[in-house]
This record gives structure tokens, C-alpha cells and sequence, in this order.
């Protein structure tokens, strides 16, 4: 058999035309397809958003991924303002089937394609897409999807992907001043509530909760809401604020002048009997889906803030940074590794087509090895299955490396061509 032209990296030799490509024998084969779609207040109203929310969770996800037999990866990330997911599939057909299952109008679904996908994540990453520019609590949001992928492969490329994008997040630009969804909550407070010594009742005592409750401690008499953990005494002894167990919420709803609510504590599980009508309360919601019912607007005194009003106070264009071209050159590093790894239906076919050739030489040799016992049998193929991985082991990952586009594709197909065990004009 001639040596396999698999030659690393290397560029196709000189006198190789374009029209070569086509020329070139061997089966055509579809790289995989990265696509991404984002449902946020960027496109969409609040109420929009929640039902998206609500209709894509992590187990729904997983039951359709199990039906989407094209479909190789599924990464959801959901935030405050945002539903996002990330797709590995190998037809572009694979993504409209998708959007037909998903919630929401259709047309707010903003889709993305190949690096442009990458160079969003990594800004998202960074704080560059954030309800507040330049949040750090996203990066761990994104790291957490990283652990959650849904995935037909044992080692996740979208977990690398999302873990490499994280990461570059870890490292902030010093110029950039961040700010975090627990300021502008803070913030909003502030300026409704002018009076210093109102009790402001924080639900929630997670990151977010934390912040807001160290934000607003100077000011205001702070009562937090702890569902399972409370917060440490240093934490209390810190800030000065009491806290209580979520069983007595609509107790301290009761005196509260201000509510923030910084933790999922139900599908809109605050509603309007909940809140005195008789005085005036400020109420900061934070929650997607949201806990304070929109119905809540209607009661007297009760001034609601929900996330799309901080998204449209705090959301402008932000002027470019240092910060977006190093996300930028980051992105583009890690779509350079991704897009080798796109190319795995090319292994998948250079593997069987091996596979082609080990059972036809093997169906030839049982005609004269005689009768063999099952066990035989057996051992025979285990041999030669392992001598095949193992002469594959070197040229497979060539084959990997080789470049993408036209001319890395032509050496693909010429690499799978000499393994057909077929004559050649068949």
C-alpha cells in the first residue's frame, strides 16, 4: 500500500490549483457546526424573557438532546438577563429543529455561527455583555455551564471551550472599573429610599445577597433572608445586620421599606398580598424567572424594580477598551482549537474505513485458517483490532493536525481514499 500523505501541518505541495479540491478522491466530509443562540433583554421584553426561562431548564434540555440524534453538544447558560445555548451539531438543519422546540418568539432568538460564537461567550466571559460592564460574577455563571454540558462524547468540547473562556476572565483589565448587578441594585435603593435608617430586607444570602446587604449596611437597618444557610456571624458582625429564616419573610415584609430580592425563591412567590398598601415600599427584584409578581405594580405605595428597568438605566454603549481587543485575540485563539476539533466526523470516517479494510482482510484469512473455536475467533479479531489502533494512533493525530479549509480537506479526503479497500473506479 502507498504511504499515507499525511504530512502534519504542512502546506499542500505548490503546483495544488483550488479546482484541485474537488479532484481530489475520496468521500466529502461535513466538519461539525457551532451555532448559538441568546434570548435577553437585549431583544426582548421581561415578560418574553421569563418564559423562556421557565420553558428551558437543564433537565428539559437534557430530555431533547436525547431525541436530537444530529445534535453531538448542548451548553446552557442562563443569567439574569439572559437564556443563552451553545450547539455542536453536524447539519445545519439540526439548529432549526432546535428553535422549534424553544420557547419565546422566534425572531428575538439571536443566532450566531463558527467564531462569532467564541468571540461572544468570551465577552460575556468578561463582563463586556453584562446588564453592569464589566461583572466578574459571570465568569464563575460560565463556569458552572462548563460542568453542566450535555455531551455524546466522554471529553466535552464545549466544556473546554467554556472553562477556556472563563478563565480568560480570571485575569481582569485593571483600566476596566467593574461593577456588579449587586451595585445597581444597591444603587436604585438609594436613590428611591432617601431616608437613612429605613429597614431594607435583602432575600437571599448567597454572592449577590452578600453584596447588596454590604452595600446598603451603611445607610439602612439591613434584615437578611437566609433559606438553608445563614450567614456567618463575621459576616453579621461586619455589616450589623440581623438575620432570619425564609419561614418568616412576609413577617418582616410587614416593616420593611425596601425589598431586594436577591435569590430564586420561587415563581413569582412574593405577590401583591404580600406588601403593605398603607406606606411606601420599594421593591428591587432580581430574580429571572422573577419572584415578585408583576401584578404587584397595581398596590398603592409600592414603587417595583424589575431587571429590565435596571437594564435599560445602566445599559449604554460602552466605548471600546483595551480590554475588547484582548478578548478578541483570546477568542480567536481558542476558535483556532476548536475548529481542529470540528473536524472529528473526518476521523470518525478515517477509522471506519480502517475498519473496512481489517474485515475484509480478516473474512479473506478465515478461509484458510481453517475451523476455529469461538475463542479463536474471538482472539483473532482482538489482535487485529488492536494492531489497527495502534498503527492509526500516529497518522490520526496527523490527521488532526492537518489545516482546515479547502487544502487541509483535500488531504483529508486523500488520507481516507488509500484506506478504501474498494478497486480504484468503484
Amino acid at each position: 500500500m502507498p504511504a499515507i500523505p499525511l504530512s502534519g501541518a504542512s502546506a499542500p505541495p505548490a503546483d495544488w490549483r483550488a479546482g484541485d479540491v474537488e479532484e481530489t478522491p475520496g468521500p466529502s466530509v461535513e466538519p461539525l457546526r457551532l451555532y448559538g443562540l441568546e434570548f435577553s433583554l437585549a431583544s426582548a421584553s421581561i415578560d418574553q424573557l421569563e418564559e423562556v426561562a421557565r420553558g428551558i431548564g437543564r433537565n428539559s434540555l437534557a430530555e431533547q438532546f436525547s431525541a436530537a440524534a444530529d445534535t453531538e453538544e448542548v451548553a446552557l447558560l442562563s443569567t439574569c438577563h439572559r437564556v443563552e445555548l451553545i450547539f455542536i451539531v453536524r447539519t445545519s438543519s439540526a439548529l432549526d429543529r432546535w428553535r422549534d422546540v424553544f420557547p419565546g418568539n422566534r425572531a428575538r432568538w439571536v443566532v450566531r455561527e463558527g467564531p462569532e460564537v467564541v468571540d461572544h461567550l468570551f465577552r460575556v466571559a468578561a463582563g463586556r455583555e453584562s446588564l453592569a460592564e464589566g461583572e466578574t460574577e459571570i465568569r464563575d455563571q460560565v463556569r458552572g455551564a462548563s460542568h453542566r454540558v450535555v455531551s455524546r462524547c466522554p471529553r466535552p468540547v464545549l466544556r473546554s471551550l467554556l472553562e477556556e473562556a472563563a478563565s480568560a476572565a480570571d485575569h481582569p483589565n485593571p483600566s476596566l472599573r467593574a461593577r456588579s448587578i449587586s451595585q445597581i441594585a444597591s444603587d436604585r435603593v438609594a436613590a428611591l429610599v432617601p431616608s437613612e435608617g429605613a429597614n431594607v430586607l435583602v432575600v437571599g444570602s448567597g454572592t449577590i445577597g452578600r453584596q447588596v446587604v454590604e452595600r446598603l449596611a451603611p445607610r439602612f437597618r439591613v434584615t437578611v433572608v437566609f433559606h438553608r444557610q445563614p450567614p456567618t456571624e463575621t459576616f453579621l458582625s461586619a455589616t450589623r445586620a440581623r438575620a432570619v429564616p425564609f419561614d418568616r419573610l412576609r413577617e418582616e415584609l410587614a416593616r420593611a421599606d425596601a425589598v431586594v430580592t436577591a435569590a430564586k425563591v420561587g415563581d413569582h412567590e412574593l405577590r401583591a398580598r404580600d406588601f403593605p398598601s398603607g406606606r411606601p415600599v420599594v421593591v428591587v427584584d432580581l430574580g429571572m424567572p422573577r419572584n415578585v409578581d408583576p401584578d404587584t405594580r397595581q398596590v398603592p405605595n409600592v414603587r417595583l424594580v424589575d431587571l429590565e428597568e435596571l437594564y435599560e438605566r445602566s445599559r449604554t454603549e460602552w466605548p471600546p477598551t483595551s480590554i475588547d481587543a484582548t478578548v478578541t485575540r483570546q477568542a480567536r485563539r481558542s476558535y483556532v482549537r476548536l475548529e481542529r476539533r470540528m473536524l472529528e466526523p473526518w476521523i470518525d470516517t478515517w477509522r471506519r474505513a480502517a475498519e473496512e479494510v481489517r474485515s475484509a482482510e480478516l473474512a479473506t484469512a478465515y478461509r484458510f485458517l481453517g475451523e476455529l473455536t469461538p475463542a479463536q475467533t474471538a482472539a483473532v479479531d482482538r489482535l487485529t483490532q488492536r494492531l489497527v489502533s495502534r498503527l492509526l494512533l500516529a497518522p490520526t493525530e496527523r490527521l488532526r493536525a492537518l489545516p482546515t479549509g479547502p487544502a487541509g480537506e483535500a488531504q483529508r479526503r486523500l488520507a481516507v481514499a488509500w484506506l478504501d479497500p474498494r478497486p480504484a473506479g468503484t
